[in-house]
C-alpha cells in the first residue's frame, strides 16, 4: 500500500461558526502585549502606590494599619508580628 504524501495546506479551513467565534474572541480579548507605557488596572496602580514608600497612599495605609488594625489584635505577640510585617511591606 503506497504512502500518501501530506499535501501542504494553502489556507486553513474553518467553519463559519469557528470564524465568528474567533472574531468575537478577538474583539473581547485583552491585548497580547501591553501598550508602550504599560497597561495596569486601577487596582494594581493603587496597590503599587500603597507599597511604594513616600507616596500619599503609602502614608494613609500605614496610618490605617497602625491605628485601626494592630490595636484590635488580642494577642500581643501576634500584634507585634503583624506590626513588623506591615512595616516591612509598607516600607516604614
Amino acid at each position: 500500500m503506497p504512502c500518501r504524501r501530506r499535501v501542504a495546506e494553502v489556507g486553513e479551513w474553518r467553519s463559519t461558526v469557528m470564524q465568528t467565534a474567533s472574531d468575537v474572541t478577538g474583539r473581547f480579548a485583552l491585548p497580547s502585549s501591553p501598550p508602550p507605557r504599560g497597561w495596569r488596572s486601577c487596582t494594581m496602580r493603587m496597590l503599587g502606590a500603597v507599597v511604594t514608600p513616600g507616596t500619599t497612599a503609602n502614608t494613609a495605609a500605614t496610618l490605617a494599619v497602625t491605628m485601626f488594625v494592630i490595636p484590635r489584635i488580642p494577642s500581643r505577640a501576634v500584634a507585634v508580628a503583624a506590626g513588623f510585617a506591615a512595616g516591612s511591606i509598607l516600607g516604614r
